[in-house]
């Protein structure tokens, strides 16, 4: 009789279920500002702004992500996504928004939806 010969399986990660992961939200903004600004810029301001707000606790809970491959620097819109729960924090960091290094900033909350294609092509 032949032995059998245990093979080694590669372990594959293990996808969580539908049910179990976070609801998110994504919030779609346009900065307004004297000059153009970089993703990295904006995305070192953002988080700055957040911590010095909510603390490293509050932002933890906030699940704060800016997309970077949907930011468009030459008409400077761009889309964060957060926690469902986290939607009013993120746009008080957002209306925080004041100053990217000696430029001027604003940021305008466009539209905020449950989906990245709900968010449509906003201005």
């Amino acid at each position: 009789m032949p032995t059998k010969v245990k093979t080694k399986r590669k372990r594959e990660m293990k996808v969580l279920p539908s049910t179990q992961r976070g609801k998110h939200r994504y919030v779609r903004f346009q900065i307004l500002s004297e000059e153009a600004i970089a993703y990295a810029d904006l995305d070192a301001a953002l988080w700055s702004t957040a911590l010095d707000f909510y603390g490293e606790k509050g932002v933890a809970g906030m699940d704060l992500w800016l997309v970077k491959n949907l930011y468009d620097s030459s008409k400077q819109i761009g889309i964060v996504r957060c926690a469902h729960t986290a939607v009013p924090a993120v746009l008080a960091c957002m209306g925080l928004l004041d100053r990217l290094g000696d430029v001027r900033v604003s940021a305008k909350i466009l539209k905020v939806s449950g989906t990245i294609r709900g968010l449509g092509k906003s201005i």
